[in-house]
């Protein structure tokens, strides 16, 4: 009658054990999942807004300058895959519209095997605003030379060559570069900085390349789950089979 007792006794420890390791696995999860979130906030910081809001094109002014120009130049062509405020192609953009929308690389969307007037999205764009963001280049001139050359992604070199000075000199005023909405020449912005958030010296050693970025996007969530489904599992069936034992042996 001892070991009938102890054995359920136990056994209802073990459920109370096990749900309790589930309750806290599971709230784990939500907190690595709240913390991803945070971490595809945009770099240069301030409320996400409204999706609508981060849509609408940028305002013109009667007698634009070159970096609201360019801003719009970024709109049109780069925004796409670098996000609105520059952030990249973080998980955050790609769920900030429709959700349907939200895999770009679903089958006859932006994968290879897209529509005629399509193109295929790469899987990975880097930000082009925030620390180190443009860390590499030494100058505008040294960034409009190479956006000249490889973008927009699905037909670089499509763009006029104006274009691709005004894009150049709004991604270095979004990243600090003071002065430049004066009427500059062309050959005094090529030779400025193209950053004040990094120091050029250190492009080799501090930009992150984009394929090491996001290299596993959104898996711990997943992981934590897995986990604490498995410990479930485990606990229950090792309890359960611990308190079968000890109901089959002899009473005293």
């Amino acid at each position: 009658m001892y070991w009938k007792v102890a054995g359920k006794l136990d056994h209802k420890r073990t459920l109370v054990l096990c749900f309790c390791l589930l309750v806290g696995l599971l709230h784990a999860s939500s907190v690595v999942a709240q913390d991803e979130d945070k971490g595809t906030q945009p770099q240069n910081g301030g409320p996400m807004g409204d999706i609508s809001d981060r849509l609408a094109p940028p305002p013109i002014s009667d007698t634009p300058t070159q970096v609201e120009l360019g801003h719009y130049e970024y709109y049109l062509y780069c925004m796409v895959c670098h996000g609105d405020r520059g952030q990249g192609l973080t998980e955050e953009w790609r769920n900030a519209g429709d959700p349907a929308d939200a895999n770009c690389w679903q089958s006859r969307c932006h994968a290879s095997n897209h529509p005629p007037n399509g193109f295929e999205l790469p899987r990975h764009a880097p930000p082009l605003i925030g620390t180190y963001a443009l860390a590499r280049f030494t100058t505008i001139g040294d960034l409009y030379s190479y956006i000249q050359a490889s973008m927009p992604w699905h037909m670089p070199g499509a763009l006029e060559d104006e274009q691709y000075r005004q894009i150049a000199v709004y991604l270095a005023d979004a990243n600090g570069v003071p002065d430049l909405n004066k009427d500059l020449a062309w050959n005094i912005l090529l030779g400025k900085a193209p950053t004040m958030r990094a120091n050029p010296e250190q492009a080799a050693s501090s930009v992150v390349e984009p394929e090491e970025q996001e290299a596993y996007p959104g898996w711990s969530t997943p992981l934590l789950m897995v986990g604490g489904v498995v410990v479930f599992v485990v606990v229950f069936v090792g309890g359960a089979v611990w308190a079968y034992r000890h109901r089959r042996r002899p009473k005293q």
